[in-house]
């Protein structure tokens, strides 16, 4: 890999990427290495079943899904402006890249949901996950 370095206090870069890849580039190895040993708390989502209750605590929300099947989940959030009803779990990113660690939920990472709006696709990130707790459906 080739880097380029404009000055002395410059920040290193792949030679070809933007300011602003640069940056989501940057704030990810940072998150990385910030959180190096940390990322113990995590769910893979394929261990999810049809009914299993997921709880997720953000900065600013709480977050109930409950999972239909596979990805697919109800989602409820008590905090006005979040989106309601079906939604796929796509993973976490993490911190403010746009990279993403597909089929698994971790603490610091961000929640990264798929939804439909009146027929158009969105995309809704949360902010750093702070607690993640996993209820099983009982089978009788």
């Amino acid at each position: 890999m080739i880097f380029a370095r404009a000055n002395r206090g410059a920040v290193l870069r792949p030679a070809g990427t933007s300011a602003n890849e640069s940056v989501s580039m940057d704030d990810w190895v940072q998150y990385l290495k910030s959180n190096e040993g940390k990322l113990g708390d995590e769910l893979e989502l394929s261990q999810l079943q049809p009914g299993d209750l997921l709880r997720i605590v953000t900065l600013h929300s709480e977050y109930f899904l409950t999972i239909v099947k596979g990805r697919e989940a109800t989602l409820v959030c008590p905090q006005p402006g979040r989106p309601a009803g079906t939604v796929s779990i796509m993973g976490c990113t993490f911190g403010l890249s746009s990279s993403i660690k597909p089929d698994h939920l971790f603490c610091g990472g961000n929640l990264e949901l798929n939804y439909q709006l009146e027929g158009v696709s969105m995309t809704h990130t949360t902010t750093a996950i702070k607690e993640i707790h996993l209820q099983r459906q009982r089978t009788s």
